[in-house]
């Protein structure tokens, strides 16, 4: 029934047109915009023209079917019809021209008009695009295709919808087409509107707009960032404040004779690295450069280090420093290994990560894992 329907409109329309070459003539000495109307339904009596501020201007009595409106405008403008009792309007860029319009069921086909035409194709293309994408969809529904599948088809669409949106603006960016296009910019991004905006003068109305909404985007997209990175902040907050396990407290001999304590060596940092090595451990110096890597990168975010060195002899130790270049952060010499034992530590290199509350973050840390917890801390 459906099918039979469209073939007995399209037949309708095609009747009417080629009865609407007699009536052209008619009008042919009119220097303004002529719409000749179908109406394809039997309960209405007027239809009314609405101007580009939503202003009703004319009504149009409805008689066997047909109704019309005439006038003359300064400039290309977007108007509007409507059925009484209907809740559509049916869009027309109207031109000193004629038109012919044929509404049926609440919905509008309209013949004529350059501008008008360039509208009708943008609509047609915008409307398979949808179709492809509803197509799309069933096909994921019914057929079971994998949601990847579908991702990169509906991808693929959007993309091309977003490519056509473009263009249009651009070629129609020096006429009334241009405004009325813009609505449809909600389906392009941000860096999208961007290089439309690029490519359109300076002197055109469509500039201003573009440039009022990009300032618009651009500010929801700061906020929305904002507020990410406070999210985000509150986040490593509260991982900050998780109730940990305490660390043991000590305290030894430094490089230059002096005592150095772990409870004094927390105050005002955020994560310290207790490193237990010492310079006859292989894998220990190894790993060095890369402690002092992201002591280099977080040393100024509150984080510092704070070296346990299990040698027998004070030379080897102090030797041991000055050739891996770790003179800029804390020592302590552990004598007869007072202080591993306290932490009951087997093997090195042990590294225990702390925060500033002395609470343990994580025991016997690899250098990945400091780099990762690093990155979230500070």
């Amino acid at each position: 029934m459906k099918n039979n329907s469209q073939i007995i409109l399209i037949f309708i329309i095609v009747i009417t047109l080629i009865a609407c070459k007699n009536e052209v003539k008619k009008d042919t000495n009119h220097k303004g915009f002529t719409i000749h109307g179908t109406l394809l339904e039997n309960n209405s009596s007027v239809v009314y023209l609405f101007n580009n501020k939503n202003v009703r201007i004319d009504s149009s009595k409805v008689k066997n079917n047909n109704f019309y409106f005439k006038g003359l405008l300064t400039e290309p403008e977007i108007f509007s019809i409507q059925v009484k009792n209907r809740l559509n309007k049916h869009s027309i860029a109207l031109e000193n021209t004629i038109y012919n319009v044929f509404i049926n069921d609440g919905f509008a086909t309209v013949f004529g008009g350059k501008l008008n035409t360039k509208q009708v194709r943008f609509n047609t293309l915008k409307k398979e695009l949808n179709a492809k994408k509803l197509a799309a969809l069933n096909t994921f529904m019914i057929d079971g295709v994998h949601s990847d599948e579908l991702y990169k088809s509906i991808t693929k669409l959007k993309s091309k919808e977003s490519k056509i949106i473009s263009r249009y603006l651009i070629e129609n960016s020096n006429n009334i087409l241009s405004t009325n296009l813009l609505s449809s910019t909600k389906n392009l991004s941000l860096e999208e509107l961007k290089k439309v905006n690029t490519k359109i003068d300076k002197q055109n109305l469509l500039k201003g707009l573009l440039v009022e909404k990009i300032a618009v985007m651009q500010k929801k997209l700061n906020a929305k960032i904002q507020l990410q990175k406070l999210a985000e902040e509150k986040r490593i907050e509260a991982l900050k404040k998780t109730a940990r396990k305490p660390a043991i407290m000590f305290s030894g001999d430094g490089l230059k004779g002096n005592m150095i304590s772990l409870q004094e060596i927390i105050k005002g940092k955020k994560v310290i690295l207790i490193d237990f090595w010492a310079s006859w451990c292989g894998p220990c110096r190894e790993v060095t450069p890369k402690v002092r890597k992201l002591y280099q990168k977080y040393k100024n975010k509150g984080f510092t280090i704070l070296t346990v060195s299990e040698d027998t002899s004070e030379e080897s130790w102090r030797k041991g420093i000055a050739e891996d270049n770790m003179l800029s952060w804390h020592h302590i010499f552990d004598d007869y290994g007072r202080i591993s034992r306290m932490h009951n530590i087997r093997a090195i290199p042990h590294m225990i990560l702390i925060d500033g509350n002395g609470g343990i973050i994580q025991e016997k840390i690899s250098i990945s894992e400091l780099e990762y917890q690093l990155q979230e801390l500070l």
